[in-house]
């Protein structure tokens, strides 16, 4: 386990190395977009945790778009996060949107128009079968390293609080091959994956560590509580 310093190390690194290689024009502070970010979509269409899924979670970061678009063409139940959580979770299902409205739809733009509000609420949301993102670094151990907000690991602990995540609920990283390292710097409050997809490999996670069990309410911010709609929500209700 090491800190946050240790982490920017890394971030630096990989944003660096996409940028001299010419990948993408600018990486820097992002979750960074890859080469060949349709066919690593495409290999996890074809695993069987994403063929047995029909209520997956995927955050509205750009490198995932054809991974959202995907979900929809197959008629499943897409679940996104707001940028910042500010807005909460929302729903898109699967045949409700017709084919030249998809891109938009899935936007972090869009998102909020063609999508269904949901309530912070096991009802509203459900169980969530498949939890897919993307992210700056991922270790072969199963850490993950993303730009440093937090958010996906605060949308996990929500998740995990209301009961539609679990130690169970199956997590995927797609993300590009230059972006894995045997190992990386982790933190307890870190939401380990148990598969790695990239546009020419799968890499299952034999033993990824546990993940917090749900929200760490003395760590959070007075900002972040006035900024994200569900932990009002979840305040309200405790």
């Amino acid at each position: 386990m090491k800190g946050p310093i240790e982490k920017q190390v890394i971030r630096e690194e990989v944003w660096r190395k996409i940028a001299q290689e010419g990948l993408h024009a600018d990486p820097y502070g992002r979750i960074p977009p890859f080469p060949g970010q349709n066919k690593a979509a495409e290999r996890l269409r074809r695993t069987t945790l994403y063929k047995e899924s029909l209520n997956v979670m995927v955050p509205p970061d750009r490198p995932q778009l054809q991974v959202r678009i995907n979900l929809l063409q197959d008629r499943k139940r897409l679940i996104m996060a707001t940028p910042g959580l500010r807005d909460g979770f929302y729903e898109i299902p699967g045949g409700q949107i017709p084919p030249y409205l998809w891109a938009k739809a899935v936007s972090s733009v869009g998102v909020t128009r063609y999508g269904r509000k949901l309530s912070t609420t096991l009802d509203e949301i459900g169980r969530v079968n498949l939890m897919v993102m993307g992210a700056v670094a991922v270790s072969l151990e199963g850490d993950r390293i993303g730009k440093g907000t937090g958010y996906f690991d605060l949308e996990y602990m929500i998740l995990r609080e209301i009961g539609s995540a679990s130690e169970e609920t199956p997590i995927v990283a797609v993300l590009g091959d230059l972006q894995i390292f045997e190992e990386l710097p982790w933190g307890e409050k870190d939401v380990s994956i148990d598969l790695i997809v990239t546009p020419t490999a799968s890499i299952p996670i034999r033993h990824p560590r546990p993940r917090p069990r749900g929200i760490d309410w003395p760590s959070l911010q007075g900002r972040q509580m006035r900024r994200m709609r569900p932990l009002r929500e979840l305040v309200r209700a405790r």
